[in-house]
């Protein structure tokens, strides 16, 4: 078993993700809202360093939060659920598309399994 993560910065791309997971067979994905350092930083009320601060005024402080999308599975899913990403998402190699990685799962409950 893996814990596959897909961290995006638009959260415009979540919900057709869901459907291209769903209809490739992966059920069980979790999303949460999630920030990156640079918005974290702009909003806290911590002085950053200098180079950060000098970036405050490219930063949109209305800008949504991004989406980390969490699914427990089976290792040969893995590259199903990168497809998918790749699919919907796009070339992760260019920007602001997101990141993707999986970790083992060594121990869990309550995961139904196929």
């Amino acid at each position: 078993m893996q814990l596959f993560v897909y961290i995006s910065p638009n959260p415009q791309v979540i919900s057709p993700l869901m459907n291209e997971l769903m209809a490739r067979g992966i059920p069980g994905a979790t999303t949460v809202d999630c920030r990156g350092m640079l918005s974290s930083i702009d909003s806290s009320e911590i002085e950053p360093p200098p180079i950060f601060g000098s970036l405050r005024q490219f930063l949109n402080p209305e800008h949504q939060a991004g989406k980390m999308v969490f699914i427990v599975m089976n290792d040969e899913d893995i590259p199903v659920a990168r497809d998918c990403v790749h699919h919907v998402c796009g070339n992760l190699k260019l920007p602001n598309t997101g990141v993707l990685f999986s970790v083992p799962v060594m121990n869990w409950e309550g995961v139904s399994h196929k």
